[in-house]
């Protein structure tokens, strides 16, 4: 053992701090220990001491390593780096107005709300034109529907008819007459209608052949047009033409001659009183009495057999309103009278009309007249 001077102790023991600054042993707490022989050095282990100088190795490497930088301190400091330059002014502003000239932004509420009404109407406009369709489709029902009705009306009423008696009476009189044919008032009313709006609408021809009767006409052929404006009277003429002969056939009233139950000649007649009345004042004189004559003119090429008149003539309609049809075989005359049918023979019956004159008030009356036909002589023989 030896003694050491305190000088020296110092100096050894900086030496073991300075080496356990950097060394990772365990780590000792050193002191000088004084003992009979002199200060001595003595280490002593100590954990807070490792512990510090663990801790403070890590702060001094943790202090050596670099910081990474930031997108934006990068460019930073590139651009400390760059030398200045001089920015030049945009050609484009020189062609901009200035802010305070620009003009006013206007609202868009007028637009908006014109757009609106525009949208608007569309919608009033789509809807008006599916409330249309619909309407005529419910119109197309509903003619559809009245039509079947009628056909079917009239048909009945052909097919009540008392046949029997009707072929006595075309046998011995030559002709018969059955009121209240139809019966049915609303169908009445809509066929009068119609021919009056044909006379007014001047779709009807005047009867040349009897200027001062003042009467109109026009053939009844069907057809889409015609079926427009009479479509009453055009299912009058079909339903009496298709029901009507075979009834009559069944009972041989016309010696063996058959009639045809898909061909007929239909006619309507309107009378005018004021048509009639201009026309005679026109006349120096009163124009001469009508002749008998037959329907059929020349039965060697004519088919009609059997002539049918339905008289349409108005409510208040009475004798001394004159018209109807006078049978030369027994001198009767068989005037007009709302819902009336007359039937007598084409080819074998003479007849003639008698002038219509109407009065105050009363002025139009209307008749329709369907020659029914005989087929040809081929077809009967068959």
């Amino acid at each position: 053992m030896y003694a050491a001077s305190p000088f020296a102790a110092c100096i050894w023991l900086a030496s073991i701090a300075y080496i356990e600054a950097f060394t990772p042993l365990p780590h000792f707490e050193c002191t000088l220990v004084n003992t009979d022989d002199g200060w001595r050095p003595s280490r002593v282990p100590c954990n807070n001491v490792q512990q510090k100088a663990t801790a403070k190795t890590t702060t001094s490497l943790s202090a050596t390593r670099k910081k990474k930088l930031s997108m934006a301190e990068k460019r930073k400091r590139r651009g400390r780096k760059l030398p200045p330059r001089k920015v030049e002014r945009p050609a484009v502003l020189d062609r901009t107005p200035r802010v305070d000239s620009w003009a006013k932004t206007r609202t868009t509420d007028e637009s908006v709300a014109a757009m609106k009404e525009q949208e608007d109407a569309a919608a009033a406009a789509a809807a008006a034109a599916d409330n249309e369709i619909q309407a005529r489709a419910a119109a197309l029902v509903e003619s559809q529907r009245k039509s079947v009705d009628t056909l079917t009306l009239i048909r009945e009423r052909v097919e009540a008819l008392p046949y029997a008696e009707m072929a006595e009476a075309l046998r011995t009189e030559g002709y018969y007459v059955r009121d209240n044919f139809l019966d049915k008032e609303e169908l009445i009313g809509e066929m009068e209608q119609e021919a009056l709006t044909m006379m007014v609408g001047d779709t009807l021809e005047r009867d040349l052949s009897n200027l001062e009767s003042g009467e109109f006409t026009t053939a009844i052929q069907g057809g889409e047009d015609q079926y427009a404006d009479l479509p009453r009277t055009v299912e009058y003429i079909v339903s009496l033409t298709r029901h009507m002969p075979p009834m009559i056939d069944e009972q041989k009233a016309l010696d063996g001659c058959l009639l045809d139950a898909a061909a007929s000649t239909g006619t309507l007649r309107v009378f005018d009183r004021k048509a009639r009345e201009s026309s005679l004042a026109l006349l120096s004189e009163a124009p001469p009495a009508r002749e008998f004559g037959l329907a059929n003119e020349d039965n060697s090429s004519d088919l009609k057999k059997v002539t049918v008149l339905y008289f349409i003539s108005p409510v208040g309609w009475d004798g001394k309103c004159g018209g109807g049809v006078a049978f030369e075989a027994d001198g009767s005359v068989i005037a007009p009278a709302r819902d009336r049918l007359l039937v007598f023979l084409s080819d074998s019956t003479l007849y003639r009309m008698e002038p219509f004159s109407g009065r105050e008030g009363v002025d139009n009356c209307s008749y329709i007249v369907n020659h029914l036909l005989r087929k040809s002589t081929d077809e009967n023989q068959a």
